[in-house]
């Protein structure tokens, strides 16, 4: 398994964000040229339905922009773009990782220990259990009766 992101990848989302900002600028085209059209009073200019067509370009530009970055960021595989389990797993663990690592450094800030979560003791306490004669349930050692039947142990 691989830890780190490649640069092919990388590079793709750096394209897919370009292809997004300018998407978002052709798709604000309309609300600068409409309202300047309406002040200076030239309604009547080829300006208006460009700057829809523009808008739609842009439009389009965002949504490919965001498939290029979804499909850079998590591998083809982990996009869901190849169906083949081994390799999404291999494209998404760098992002596993960071979220295990995200969950550690909680723990941590919160001061919570693992491996010391039975009471202070780094090892594991042992637990007898009684087994009941009528019903065969396990029960904790200090029972008097069966948590199962009812029935005196």
């Amino acid at each position: 398994m691989t830890r780190k992101i490649s640069d092919e990848r990388k590079g793709a989302y750096g394209i897919g964000l370009v292809l997004q900002i300018i998407g978002g600028c052709l798709f604000g085209i309309p609300f600068i040229v409409g309202p300047l059209s309406v002040m200076s009073g030239n309604i009547d200019s080829g300006a208006i339905p460009a700057a829809f067509i523009a808008a739609f370009i842009g439009f389009g530009l965002i949504v490919a922009g965001g498939f290029i970055r979804n499909v850079a960021a998590k591998g083809s595989a982990g996009s869901g773009l190849v169906l083949d389990p081994e390799k999404a797993r291999e494209d998404l663990e760098p992002w596993s990782r960071m979220g295990g690592g995200m969950v550690k450094d909680a723990l941590d800030e919160a001061d919570i220990n693992l491996n010391n979560l039975g009471g202070g003791h780094s090892v594991p306490q042992q637990v007898i259990m009684i087994k009941c004669r009528e019903c065969g349930k396990l029960n904790e050692e200090d029972s008097k009766f069966c948590q199962e039947c009812g029935k005196p142990m």
